[in-house]
């Protein structure tokens, strides 16, 4: 016979844990999970992989071939910028950041969506 006590502590964890998943992270844990990494999905229909290099600086490649920007973490979100062939940069693009295992889910402006997350820079960005 199973022990109720037992199965209600393994729900009662998988519920804080999944809980814990979609809660913002703060400065300290964006920087933690994301920088020094390579994040990966699609935006608009087209598939993108972005490594967050130490220093703010994106190195990215999508379907029109490599592109560069800049990342900032402030006040709980990570903001991205990224370069235009005119020498411009675009607006700032900013996000509430969680992750789930190898996924980082994206939260702004009530929305969600979501990358995958790859230790280092395994495409050689």
């Amino acid at each position: 016979m199973r022990n109720p006590s037992i199965i209600l502590a393994v729900v009662a964890m998988t519920m804080a844990s999944s809980a814990k998943a979609q809660t913002a992270f703060s400065d300290d844990q964006i920087r933690s999970a994301l920088v020094g990494n390579t994040i990966s999905g699609q935006e608009s229909g087209e598939y993108y992989v972005e490594f967050l290099r130490p220093d703010g600086r994106i190195d990215g490649m999508g379907a029109d071939g490599r592109y560069t920007g800049h990342w900032v973490i402030s006040r709980g979100r990570m903001c991205m910028s990224y370069d235009e062939e005119d020498g411009k940069a675009t607006p700032w693009d900013c996000a509430r950041v969680a992750t789930r295992g190898d996924r980082v889910i994206w939260v702004n402006q009530g929305e969600k969506s979501y990358s995958a997350l790859s230790r280092g820079n395994p495409r050689n960005l």
